[in-house]
């Protein structure tokens, strides 16, 4: 299965990061008119409370802009400090407001609630929706502070005021909540898709590399058994009728070998091999032990298995037969005659580990480092001349890696050692989910 990095799922409506030419924009324009405001209460009334409240804002706006640019505060904080700034800007001056007799009260608080309401929308769109909460609670607190210090005014404009600004905020709050959840599902499955489409590659590609695979490696050899069965099949040739065998022997052997890494190969997106249950690994080598029976007393070689008849692990039988397999017939094919090959398990607190051992006379160990990549090596002739794909070994490593482990191989001395981790941690969690999986099935039924 092909893996793609899941993206961060979205916190708001629409990320900053996206905009940051217009968001620059914006910058610029806020304070042009932070400016602009500190001109007009200059000319008014000089460098009063009002006009200093405009060049201190201005002054954290354009400092904040300078630390967002040198990439010490991201966009996200330079956007809260110009929103929050304005909003507390336009409010904490409440009580000078309320004691100037030249004010228009009403206008004031009227200009302050659209503030209110711009900001708030503003929050919820490119920050979090739940902001809206904070508006309608500071908002709240600023109408209080209104009608105690202007008590001629309506009361019910300053409830209407409370209830238009209280009923958007909630609404938005909510729609653009959904809105966020719709997205990232939505993100989900895009990535879902994209998961698919590209196992349905790898898969298509998988099924050509088949088709290839049985044309080249295949082709020949049953052109060769059959006409080997006609030589033999001719009377004529009564006294090469047995050498005929012998050869239609090894050829057949050998297109049986060449079937068998296929179909291990098509386990790559076979479902059977996260078939999981508890396995014996002693018995699991003996059983290959005696598939490779006569390939054993023909080379006179010994499969000495040393792991302990009681160790058992949770995994699929079929991805650790096709990477024991697999192994035994590398060491099979590259073993000197009259030598051992020995099979044992080291286990640790990170991981059990199983080892096939064997001596080998010539090493190639630059085909170690691609092996253990997964990457398909070219075959070398065997010790007898054997032959096969070079495919196996990345076979091997691709089921493994499916199945939480890994194979490694290298040599040390005159031996080759193949070693097969599988993660503890990893087996155990997989044992637990099973189990809690049946657990849930008997439950529903």
């Amino acid at each position: 299965m092909s893996a793609i990095k899941q993206k961060p799922l979205k916190k708001s409506l629409v990320s900053l990061h996206h905009y940051s030419k217009i968001f620059l924009v914006l910058i610029v324009l806020v304070l042009a008119g932070l400016v602009t405001n500190f001109y007009t209460e200059f000319t008014i009334d000089g460098l009063s409370k009002y006009a200093v409240k405009h060049l201190v804002v201005f002054a954290i706006t354009l400092v904040s802009a300078i630390l967002w640019r040198a990439k010490v505060i991201g966009a996200s904080t330079l956007f809260l400090i110009i929103i929050y700034s304005n909003i507390l800007s336009s409010t904490i001056y409440l009580p000078f407001r309320a004691q100037d007799p030249n004010l228009n009260f009403e206008g004031y608080f009227s200009r302050v609630e659209m503030i209110f309401f711009v900001m708030g929308l503003l929050l919820a769109v490119f920050e979090r929706p739940w902001h809206q909460f904070v508006v309608i609670g500071y908002n709240t607190l600023f109408i209080i502070a209104c009608t105690l210090l202007i008590p001629n005014i309506e009361l019910g404009k300053f409830i209407l005021a409370f209830i238009i600004i209280s009923s958007v905020g909630a609404i938005s709050y909510f729609v653009f909540s959904k809105v966020i959840v719709l997205q990232n599902n939505l993100q989900l499955q895009n990535e879902q898709i994209k998961e698919q489409n590209n196992e349905l590659q790898e898969l298509t590609k998988f099924r050509k590399e088949i088709m290839q695979i049985i044309a080249h490696d295949l082709r020949t050899p049953m052109h060769q058994i059959s006409a080997m069965v006609d030589l033999i099949l001719d009377e004529k040739n009564d006294l090469d009728r047995m050498s005929c065998i012998q050869m239609l022997k090894t050829t057949v052997g050998k297109t049986t070998g060449m079937l068998e890494g296929l179909l291990d190969w098509s386990m790559q997106s076979d479902d059977s091999v996260k078939s999981y249950m508890h396995l014996n690994i002693f018995d699991v080598v003996e059983d290959l032990k005696s598939q490779f029976h006569s390939k054993l007393q023909d080379k006179q070689l010994n499969i000495q298995n040393v792991i302990s008849q009681d160790l058992k692990i949770y995994y699929s039988k079929q991805v650790i037969e096709t990477a024991l397999r697999n192994l035994l017939t590398n060491a099979i094919k590259f073993s000197p005659s009259d030598t051992k090959i020995l099979v044992d398990t080291i286990k640790d607190d990170s991981s059990i580990q199983f080892r096939v051992i064997n001596k080998a006379n010539q090493i190639d160990t630059s085909k170690f480092k691609l092996i253990n990549e997964g990457k398909t090596v070219e075959s070398s002739n065997g010790t007898a001349n054997e032959k096969g794909s070079g495919k196996g070994l990345s076979i091997v490593n691709k089921i493994l890696e499916k199945n939480k482990g890994k194979l490694q191989i290298f040599a040390q001395d005159n031996e080759v050692i193949a070693t097969i981790y599988l993660d503890t941690d990893a087996l155990e969690k997989l044992q637990n989910s099973t189990v809690r999986e049946m657990i849930l099935s008997k439950m529903s039924a």
